[in-house]
C-alpha cells in the first residue's frame, strides 16, 4: 500500500521523471513498474525501517566465542544414524571397517559423482541413516559440494555429495568445478559413479561425462571408481531374471567406460542400492534387494567401498596438474619421433634412392 501511495503522489506532481509503464499480470491485476529513482528511494526507506525495527545485534562474550571455536574444532560428529540401524547391519558395517583399521587406516573418504537425479544425495542419506543432503523432486541442486563426516569406534567416514555433471545436453563446467572443490586438499579413497538401474542404454551425454572426468582428474579416478545403481527394487521387463538384468546393465556401463577411455584394464565393480522407504527388509530388519539371495544392499555397498579403499595409496587431486595431457593419445610415445625420423633420413631414404637409381639404369 505504501508503494502504491508513493506512485500515486508521483503521478500527481509535476516531475521530469518519465511515466512508468504498466504490466498486466496473469491474475488480471494491474501493477505499475517502479522507476529507478523511486526504487532507490524505496530501498533507502526500507533500510531505515529495518534499522529501526530490527533486532539488536547479538554480542558474543569471549567465553561464548571460545566455546564456539572449541566446538568447531572437535572434528567429525558421532555417527548417530548408525545406532538406529538394525543390529545386524551395525555389526556388519563395523566388521567391514575393521579391515581398514587392521591396516592402520582410520578414515575413509568417498566422493559421489554422476548426472542429476542419479541418486547421489539419496544414497548418502541412506548410508549415514541421516538426512544430511537435500533430496526432493523438482528441487534445484546446490552448486557447492556437501561434506558429511561421521565417527564411530575411532573410525571416520566422510562422504562428499557433488552436483550433477550434465547441464542441458553438455557437460556442466560448474559441476566439474564443484567436484574439484570437493577433492581439493583431500585424500579420496573411493569414488562412486551413480546411475539408475532402470536405465536402458548409455548415450553420448554419458560418454561425455566419462571423458570429462578422465581429462580433469586423470585415469586414477577411474581406478578407484565404483559403479552405483539406484532404484534397485525394480521388476525387470519381460519377466527377465533380476540377477541377469543387473549384470547386463552393469556390463553395459562398464564396457562403455572402457571403450570411451580406451582402457580395457579398468575393473569398475558395481553395487545396487535402494533408497526408497518401501524397500523390502529381511527378518533382521535389514534393507534387501529383490535378488535370489536377498542381499542386504547397505552392507554390500560399504564392503565394496572398503575393498577399493584398501588398494594402494589414496587419490590426491592436484588442481595445478594438467591431467588431460597424460591421457592424450596424440602425446604418447613422442620420444620415438626423433629416432624414427633419423632412421628414415639416414637409412631408409638412402636405400630407396639407391634402389630407384639402379632400376632407372
Amino acid at each position: 500500500r505504501l508503494r502504491l501511495a508513493r506512485l500515486a503522489r508521483t503521478r500527481t506532481t509535476s516531475s521530469s521523471m518519465a511515466d512508468p509503464t504498466e504490466e498486466q499480470e496473469e491474475d488480471g491485476e494491474d501493477y505499475e513498474e517502479v522507476t529507478d529513482d523511486e526504487e532507490d528511494y524505496e530501498d533507502d526507506d526500507e533500510e531505515e525501517q529495518a534499522g529501526e525495527e530490527g533486532p539488536p545485534p547479538v554480542i558474543q562474550t569471549p567465553a561464548a566465542a571460545a566455546a564456539a571455536a572449541a566446538a568447531s574444532a572437535l572434528g567429525p560428529k558421532d555417527w548417530v544414524g548408525l545406532q538406529s540401524m538394525p543390529a545386524q547391519t551395525q555389526q556388519s558395517l563395523m566388521e567391514a571397517l575393521s579391515v581398514l583399521r587392521a591396516q592402520n587406516q582410520t578414515e575413509m573418504t568417498v566422493v559421489f559423482v554422476g548426472k542429476q537425479g542419479a541418486g547421489k544425495s539419496s544414497t548418502l542419506n541412506s548410508v549415514l541413516n541421516e538426512r544430511v543432503a537435500q533430496s526432493a523432486p523438482f528441487q534445484p541442486e546446490s552448486l557447492r559440494p556437501l561434506l558429511a563426516s561421521r565417527q564411530a569406534a575411532g573410525f571416520t567416514v566422510s562422504f562428499l555429495d557433488t552436483p550433477g555433471l550434465i547441464e542441458g545436453d553438455q557437460v556442466s563446467q560448474r559441476g566439474l568445478a564443484s567436484v574439484k572443490l570437493a577433492m581439493k586438499d583431500r585424500e579420496v579413497h573411493a569414488v562412486v559413479y551413480m546411475d539408475r538401474l532402470d536405465g536402458w542404454r548409455v548415450d553420448n551425454a554419458d560418454r561425455a561425462v566419462f571423458k570429462a572426468l578422465d581429462e580433469h582428474f586423470g585415469r586414477e579416478i577411474w581406478k578407484r571408481t565404483i559403479l552405483g545403481f539406484s532404484h534397485g527394487q525394480l521388476s525387470p521387463p519381460n519377466s527377465m531374471n533380476y540377477e541377469a538384468y543387473v549384470t547386463g546393465r552393469a556390463d553395459t556401463v562398464r564396457q562403455a567406460v572402457r571403450d570411451t577411455l580406451g582402457d580395457a584394464s579398468l575393473v569398475l565393480p558395481h553395487c545396487v542400492v535402494e533408497n526408497g522407504s518401501r524397500c523390502a527388509t529381511n527378518a533382521a530388519g535389514e534393507k534387501v534387494l529383490p535378488d535370489a539371495a536377498r542381499t542386504p544392499w547397505l552392507t554390500q555397498f560399504v564392503k565394496t567401498l572398503v575393498d577399493v579403499s584398501k588398494k594402494g595409496n589414496p587419490l590426491k587431486f592436484d588442481p595445478e596438474k594438467n591431467y588431460a595431457g597424460s591421457n592424450d593419445p596424440n602425446k604418447k610415445k613422442r620420444l620415438l619421433v626423433l629416432p624414427l625420423l633419423l632412421l628414415q633420413t639416414l637409412v631408409l631414404r638412402p636405400l630407396l634412392v639407391r634402389q630407384i637409381r639402379a632400376d632407372a639404369k
